[in-house]
């Protein structure tokens, strides 16, 4: 009865602030502008990430217990979307975004005092620890994960599916190991970013509803993916083994890690945008973009079940690490061969 409060509280609260916000948007020029690289139709207004925290800061005010960990993840969130917001009206410089990032990284990692400082037994050799140098993990960690996320979200329902299934995959692992004081968490997150999936795919018929994530949403989604990934895999009451964590925000990763590579190699700046992301190339060799959708949220939902599966049998953690190094050497393969057929 608890969680089905919970749920319901924090749908209507991001359905209503997404109802409330989107005037404000238009008003102040909180818009998304068509461009070279952006091709919708219209200025949409970017609130879809302002309305899923506020969502989250409500529904965990009222039902999550008063905890410091809690505390410093909300204000570490709200200090995420407002340089998101900043970003989406004025259009940071990269170095001010990551500046941005370590500071709330710094916020969440000593606030608290928790980093990832147990990475599990990958090479049967026993757990790996990695002492001080974890507080450098965590940071990479943390910049990663926030601009992987950042980075996906390219077409209409992408960053909302694939964050819904990391979410919901965050909370069975929870439920899986019994770990239900942490599984309101995950399904909090889940259910604001519903009402936000609905507007923006559509689901409402009229053009004019449509909204966007904004990079105010996809580094907050980041960050509370990486926030409940370190929850769920270190300390005494740890949930589930780090090697998990891979598999759950697989797709994310992978595209973030391809697309770095081959700018590098181009001899470009890994943060400057482009449209060679997967769902750009998908689109490019024919798909349609509900095709491309729907092609990597089961992609996405195919690499967190592999996760899920590996950690319900306790399948070797060495197996599961050379798995996915195995399946991103695949994924990189299929973009090559994808990037050819759209030329």
């Amino acid at each position: 009865m608890y969680i089905l409060a919970t749920i319901i509280t924090t749908f209507f609260f991001a359905f209503f602030a997404i109802k409330f916000f989107k005037p404000v948007a238009i008003e102040v020029g909180l818009v998304d502008k068509p461009s070279a690289r952006k091709l919708h139709d219209g200025n949409i207004p970017l609130i879809g990430g302002i309305s899923i925290f506020l969502a989250v800061l409500a529904a965990s005010l009222l039902w999550l217990p008063n905890t410091l960990e809690l505390r410093m993840y909300l204000i570490a969130s709200a200090m995420m979307v407002f340089i998101g917001a900043l970003d989406d009206k004025f259009d940071l410089r990269v170095r001010v975004r990551i500046v941005g990032q370590i500071i709330i990284a710094s916020l969440m990692i000593y606030g608290v005092g928790g980093y990832i400082e147990n990475l599990g037994n990958l090479f049967q050799l026993g757990n790996i620890s990695l002492g001080p140098f974890g507080i450098v993990f965590t940071y990479l960690s943390i910049i990663v994960v926030i601009n992987a996320y950042n980075m996906i979200d390219g077409i209409d329902g992408l960053i909302g599916s694939l964050s819904i299934n990391t979410f919901v995959s965050i909370a069975i692992l929870f439920l899986m190991s019994g770990q239900t004081d942490y599984l309101s968490y995950p399904l909090i997150l889940a259910t604001a970013t519903l009402p936000y999936l609905m507007f923006n795919l559509g689901i409402f018929k009229q053009e004019t509803k449509k909204i966007f994530m904004g990079d105010a949403g996809s580094m907050f989604v980041g960050l509370s993916v990486i926030w409940l990934l370190t929850m769920g895999t270190q300390g005494e009451q740890a949930s589930f083994r780090p090697v998990t964590a891979l598999w759950i925000c697989a797709i994310p990763l992978m595209d973030m890690l391809a697309i770095v590579v081959r700018r590098y190699k181009n001899g470009k700046s890994p943060f400057k945008p482009d449209r060679d992301h997967l769902h750009h190339l998908l689109q490019r060799a024919g798909l349609s973009a509900k095709q491309t959708l729907v092609v990597i949220s089961l992609a996405a939902t195919f690499m967190s079940s592999i996760g899920l599966a590996g950690e319900h049998f306790m399948v070797n953690e060495t197996l599961l690490l050379m798995g996915f190094l195995l399946m991103f050497v695949c994924y990189v393969s299929a973009i090559r061969v994808i990037s050819r057929v759209g030329k």
